[in-house]
């Protein structure tokens, strides 16, 4: 599938209703499997050139509506 929805844990009505409102679309609806943050705070060094996290914020929908959507087209090819 191209289009992913993830949903946060915990959202169960938004999970069950993406789910019928996608069942005859190219969707696939999953939850939200990430136990915490991956990275830990780094040292920045001399040769680091990045001062900044390169990851933005999440979109409005991961904290209003409980999902986010993922277009995985490009991972395809």
């Amino acid at each position: 599938m191209a289009l992913r929805i993830f949903v946060k844990k915990g959202a169960h009505r938004r999970f069950n209703r993406l789910q019928l409102d996608s069942e005859r679309l190219q969707v696939s609806v999953e939850w939200d499997r990430r136990k915490g943050e991956r990275r830990k705070a780094s040292k920045l060094t001399d040769a680091d050139k990045r001062k900044t996290d390169r990851r933005g914020a999440p979109p409005f929908t991961w904290e209003l509506a409980e999902f986010i959507v993922v277009d995985d087209r490009d991972a395809d090819e």
